[in-house]
């Protein structure tokens, strides 16, 4: 299709509606000041708790509450399950103001959990800079303290990166052991101010 005319004088543009909406979306995302945090679904500390719901909403998620009770707790809870994945969201509200964000993924299998796992950390390392802990990663001292602590595999017992900013925030990505509508293979995601 042609997106473009052009006349002597102008140039018309000429997209369908669904084009439109696309690409409104797209420019939304890529020049909105959180575009970084679509890692957490579009969603950042500091967004709006009633914003946040209907996002979740129109993605198909479903509320574990209805809204009146979990404004009241002040805190939301979704649920999404497909074939592939199922993921849980949560997010800590006060004064309609997000405080944390927490995003779980789980898989069927080990293989999408660890591309899951490895693009994540690379997103964030790219927009926060490197992790102030990453138990994948841990220096030759750092390891030796484990060992004579008889914490050696600490990979295992504590799989987990976290980011630690002078703002004060404070992200984790993990691997989770719960199983999850039958798909064992989790990872968790916070970010919390």
């Amino acid at each position: 299709m042609l997106l473009f005319r052009r006349t002597q004088k102008q140039t018309i543009c000429r997209i369908t509606p669904q084009q439109c909406r696309t690409f409104s979306m797209l420019c939304i995302l890529l020049c909105s000041p959180f575009a970084h945090s679509a890692l957490f679904l579009g969603v950042s500390p500091g967004d709006s708790c009633l914003e946040t719901y209907e996002m979740e909403i129109d993605r198909g998620a479903e509320a574990d509450f209805p809204l009146h009770t979990m404004l009241e707790h002040e805190l939301l809870a979704f649920y999404r399950d497909t074939p592939e994945r199922s993921e849980v969201t949560g997010y800590q509200c006060g004064e309609d103001r997000i405080s944390l964000v927490y995003y779980g993924v789980w898989f069927n299998n080990e293989e999408h959990q660890k591309v899951f796992f490895k693009t994540h950390q690379a997103a964030i390392e790219a927009e926060f800079g490197d992790p102030s802990f990453n138990a994948f990663n841990l220096g030759w001292m750092a390891r030796l303290v484990l060992w004579l602590d008889g914490k050696e595999d600490i990979e295992e017992t504590l799989p987990l990166v976290q980011w630690q900013q002078k703002s004060g925030d404070k992200l984790m990505l993990q691997y989770s052991s719960l199983q999850i509508d039958g798909k064992a293979y989790g990872v968790t995601m916070s970010w919390e101010r």
